[in-house]
Parts: C-alpha cells; structure tokens; sequence
C-alpha cells in the first residue's frame, strides 16, 4: 500500500489575515526606520562577537598565568638556589663515638646546593647503613634549606681477640671499630676460631650478652663457648657462670641475680629451674 503524503492543515482565514497586515505594516514603514532596525541588529551582532572575543582572550591570559605560575613555583623547587640544602642546616642526632657525627656529615654533605626536593633521601640512608656503626638512620627535608638526620648506632657488646688486637662486636655479629687494648666495660669473648662452630658459638655468646640484665652485663670480665651451646662467662670476682645455650635467658638472668650474693665459685643456670652453685 502506498503511503500518503503528510497533511497540514490549512492555514486559518485569521492567520492568513495577519500575516498579510503584518506584511502590509512592514512595506509601509518609512525606509530610514528599516535602515536603523538592520543598523541596531548589525551593532547588536558586532557587540556579540567583541564579547566572545574579549572572553576568549580572558581564558588564554588565564590560562597562560596559570602555566607562568606553576612553571615558576617548579623552577623555585627543583631547580633554583633559594630552596637549596645548606651545609649549615644540617642536623644530625643519635651519634657516638662508634657512629660518628663527622661520618654521617661525611655522606650527607655532598648533597648541599641541590634544591631540596631533589635531595634523595633514601639513597643517603642507604650510605648511612654502610657505615658500621650505624644500625639504622632516617634522613628528613627541613625545609627551606636542611635535613635532619637521626641515627641508631650499634652497641659494642663483646671484645674479641684479633691480630693482636681486639674487635667490638654489637649483638649482630658486626665489627665495629679494631683497638689496641680491650675497650673498658665491654666483656672479652673467646670462641674457637677457624672452625665450623665459630659462626655459631660467636653468635650465641652474643646473643646472652645482649640478654643479660645491665647489672650483671657490667661485672662480666670474658666470656666463652666451644659451641653454641657451651656459653660461659667469668665475672669480675673471678666467679664463673655455666649458661649453656643462648635459650630461656630471661629465665637464666632471674635465676643468677638471684644466686649472685650466694658466695660461690661457680654459678650454673644451664637448667635455670634447677639452679645451683659450687
């Protein structure tokens, strides 16, 4: 089936009507008032486009004062002297005479009159744990010009004999510094070296040193193990202490502070439960 054409309605008598007087008013308006009704429309028109222009310029000169501005703060960050580290702003906390202040400055100084930003931090960490008698280290941005660098150093727990001379050791096993005498207040150990229980003797010796309660660690003259399970050590009063494993030294330190003021010339916590002296 063939479809059929859309159908208006016709137009009303009336609007026919109107339409024409519309088109009879217009014909009669004098010609100097329809040049003026086009002048207007034409200024009308023209001060539209102005506008848009004017706001387009206002955009762009936005936008590039944005750009200026984030190109500025980014040149003052990372790549201007204002912001730069200065060796004089430099902080540093925790050091001792194993980790010392003139050997954190010694990594962290070379970075002064880089912009703060691009100080890297982590890699000055990373350089501060190479030195041995630092157990960790943080390194901080003081804005506008330092760094705060705090440091964890390692304790000397043990004296070992070396070379003809003596080694501190903290609780890890790390040498930290080589002397020519024993340092004073730090125990003396002696392991078998050379054989395939050093690493372990060494290290359970160790381990009781960093476990022992700070006023009996202060009367240790020496210490000894043959094997990780035979540790001894010997008291400033000559008394010896039978430890035996670097196991239940908690236990052990309660049941020795307990036998200490007994008189006696060996003190064996080996079984801490059953403790008893000679």
């Amino acid at each position: 089936m063939s479809r059929r054409p859309p159908s208006f309605a016709p137009a009303t008598r009336a609007e026919r009507s109107a339409g024409k007087v519309a088109e009879r008013e217009e014909a009669r308006r004098p010609p100097a008032q329809r040049d003026a009704l086009l002048t207007g429309l034409t200024d009308r028109l023209a001060e539209r486009q102005r506008a848009r222009r004017r706001l387009r310029i206002r955009s762009i000169v936005a936008v590039a004062t944005v750009v200026l501005l984030i190109a500025g703060a980014g040149y003052v960050l990372l790549a201007s002297p204002w912001l730069a580290l200065r060796a004089g702003a430099i902080e540093v906390a925790g050091t001792n005479e194993i980790a010392t202040t003139e050997e954190v400055l010694a990594v962290v100084t070379p970075a002064q009159g880089q912009p703060l930003l691009r100080v890297d931090t982590a890699a000055l960490r990373e350089q501060l744990l190479e030195i041995a008698g630092v157990r960790d280290a943080t390194v901080e941005r003081a804005f506008p010009h330092g760094l705060v660098v705090t440091i964890e150093p390692r304790v000397p727990v043990a004296t070992v004999a070396q070379d003809g001379g003596f080694v501190l050791l903290d609780s890890d096993g790390v040498a930290l510094v080589t002397t020519d005498a024993p340092a004073e207040g730090v125990p003396v150990v002696e392991v078998p070296l050379g054989t395939e229980d050093t690493a372990a003797a060494l290290d359970a010796v160790l381990t009781v040193m960093a476990a022992l309660p700070a006023g009996i660690l202060e009367q240790v003259a020496s210490a000894s193990a043959t094997t990780a399970h035979e540790v001894e050590f010997v008291l400033d009063s000559g008394a010896r202490v039978v430890w035996g494993s670097a196991e239940e030294n908690d236990l052990k330190s309660a049941a020795l502070e307990i036998l200490l003021p007994v008189d006696a010339e060996v003190y064996d916590v080996s079984a801490p439960l059953s403790p008893i002296t000679r």
